[in-house]
């Protein structure tokens, strides 16, 4: 498995500079933008306050803030001057700026959030410490990463297959090459721990079928990778991964035509994409909607039913001061 080293904040910033100009994240599912809401809301924050998202990007869940905390100042910050110029272009109500701009280190937060940042970072210390210098003294902190967690269906892919884990890292075989590392819980509380933050609440995600539907919303190349039973580790392990990958594949192929006319980033082959898309949607949308809403309802309830089971792939942490 690659994983870019990124050494320090210059080539981190240049990096996702040169990622952000080429339409990186330029959008998130509805599904994940209500679990926020969801969780931002259950945090029982007072009707007013300051609010900072950390690692923003371009501003795709900063926006929910708006709608979750009305009455609040909401601000949003990111290493790529990219990714804060279209933020800044397309959210008006809500303060951007890069991360190091002098004329905003004194500003405080009663609460911050970062999704998917800690995993990206150079080094995790110095990013918990940035963090932590934006918080105020009763600030509320919510973190959503991947984490190395035994039991999911993700631990259970990797485990399958040869070299599947890193035992340095953490990570996953199928990781984005940008991730440094895939932490526990504890791990992560003991970053902050330092800076007087405790846990207060840990949510997990994608035990089993959320890990399905992101895969499904995915690119076929990584379908193919994921469950390739030709990298399996013995022949139990090629049947699991044999029987998951049939499965992936249909899914797949439902969630591609059924997303035919929603938003998506605009990268390689982009018209074709939509031109095949729109053939599949066509001829296939009477078995591809009912499948896709049926993997999407069942996502949803397995956050709601079992998301403090730990062993999810991704973890939702609350931390108080």
């Amino acid at each position: 498995m690659q994983t870019i080293n990124l050494k320090d904040r210059k080539e981190s910033a240049d990096f996702y500079e040169n990622r952000y100009s080429h339409g990186y994240m330029g959008h998130w599912s509805a599904f994940e933008k209500e679990r926020l809401l969801g969780l931002i809301k259950e945090l029982n924050l007072p009707s007013k306050g300051r609010a900072l998202d950390f690692g923003c990007g371009r501003g795709i869940f900063t926006a929910v803030f708006l709608e979750a905390l009305p009455g609040w100042e909401i601000f949003g910050c990111d290493i790529s001057p990219e990714a804060i110029s279209f933020a800044a272009k397309n959210n008006s109500a809500i303060r951007f700026f890069v991360l190091g701009d002098k004329s905003f280190s004194n500003e405080r937060f009663d609460f911050i959030h970062s999704h998917h940042v800690l995993e990206h970072t150079f080094d995790e210390k110095v990013t918990a410490s940035e963090m932590c210098s934006f918080a105020d003294k009763n600030c509320i902190m919510l973190h959503s990463l991947p984490c190395n967690h035994e039991g999911s269906l993700e631990y259970k892919i990797a485990s399958a297959r040869k070299n599947g884990i890193d035992s340095t890292t953490g990570k996953f075989f199928f990781e984005d090459t940008a991730h440094m590392r895939r932490m526990s819980a504890n791990e992560t509380i003991a970053l902050f721990q330092k800076e007087g933050f405790r846990s207060r609440k840990e949510f997990y995600a994608n035990q089993y079928y959320g890990a399905l539907k992101w895969i499904a919303e995915s690119d076929f190349k990584l379908v193919l990778n994921i469950a390739n039973p030709w990298q399996a580790r013995d022949a139990g392990s090629f049947l699991f991964l044999f029987g998951l990958l049939l499965k992936l594949k249909c899914y797949w192929f439902c969630f591609f035509a059924a997303g035919a006319f929603e938003p998506a980033d605009r990268g390689r082959f982009y018209l074709l994409k939509r031109t095949l898309q729109t053939l599949s949607f066509i001829l296939f949308f009477w078995i591809a909607i009912p499948v896709r809403s049926a993997l999407i309802r069942k996502a949803k309830n397995e956050w709601q039913d079992h998301r403090t089971d730990k062993n999810g792939s991704d973890l939702f942490l609350i931390l108080k001061r």
